[in-house]
């Protein structure tokens, strides 16, 4: 029963692909636009080799449980900054609460301070998780900087 984080490699971007559906499916952005299992994998093709894209799987027992990503940039208005962001963080059912996700965590961290990030900036879908993400953030020491929030082209058009 252990849980190994790892890189994916092109064999690995099926499963990985599906687990990013699941994410984007269960994600709020998922009711502004569409996004297609085929532009998700065409993403992750793209992304798989770019040093300033890092992708990571659980893998427990086999089976790949978890997925994480984040991206790492330089600060718009500092662009002597570097920054990592969180763009997803998904595991399976099943694998909530079995260490995965602390270890993808922790993964995605250990790259920021690699990277020499100034900052890391972690993401809270708001759905009904969103209190225990929170809860999480807080414990390992962050704090909330500001709200995101969105409107669909429909809105405006």
């Amino acid at each position: 029963m252990t849980i190994t984080i790892r890189r994916p490699e092109y064999a690995d971007l099926g499963r990985y692909t599906e687990l990013a559906v699941e994410f984007i499916a269960a994600a709020p952005i998922s009711k502004l636009v569409e996004i297609t299992p085929d532009n998700v994998a065409d993403f992750l093709v793209r992304a798989i080799d770019n040093p300033d894209v890092g992708m990571w799987m659980a893998v427990k027992d086999g089976a790949v449980v978890g997925i994480c990503g984040a991206l790492r940039y330089p600060l718009y208005f500092g662009p002597q900054h570097i920054i990592v962001q969180e763009l997803w963080w998904w595991l399976t059912p099943d694998a909530r609460g079995s260490g995965a996700g602390q270890a993808l965590y922790k993964t995605l961290e250990d790259w920021a301070k690699e990277n020499g990030a100034a900052a890391i900036f972690m993401i809270a879908l708001d759905d009904d998780r969103v209190e225990k993400t929170s809860k999480f953030y807080a414990r390992a020491g962050y704090k909330p900087l500001e709200r995101t929030f969105a409107k669909g082209a429909g809105s405006w058009l």
